[in-house]
C-alpha cells in the first residue's frame, strides 16, 4: 500500500489488485462493526472491479500432533 498527499485535505492509496481483494473481504466480514464507512469502501472497491479472493476448494484440517 502507497499513500501519497495530493494536498492537504486529499491523500490518493494505491494497492495491488490482491490487496485490494482482501481489503474488500475484510470489509465485508467486518461491516456490520464498520457501519457507513465500509459500506462506502466496499462501493468503492466493487465499482473498481475488485472481487473478494476465490475461495479455497478445500481446507486442510488434519491435526500433526507435537513431536
Amino acid at each position: 500500500m502507497n499513500i501519497s498527499a495530493l494536498d492537504k485535505q486529499t491523500a490518493q492509496i494505491s494497492v495491488l489488485p490482491t490487496e485490494a481483494a482482501h481489503l474488500l473481504e475484510g470489509l465485508e466480514a467486518m461491516r456490520d462493526e464498520l457501519g457507513e464507512i465500509a459500506d462506502e469502501l466496499i462501493s468503492l472497491l466493487r465499482g473498481s472491479g475488485i472481487e473478494p479472493p476465490p475461495k479455497p476448494d478445500h481446507v486442510r484440517t488434519e491435526y500433526a500432533g507435537p513431536e
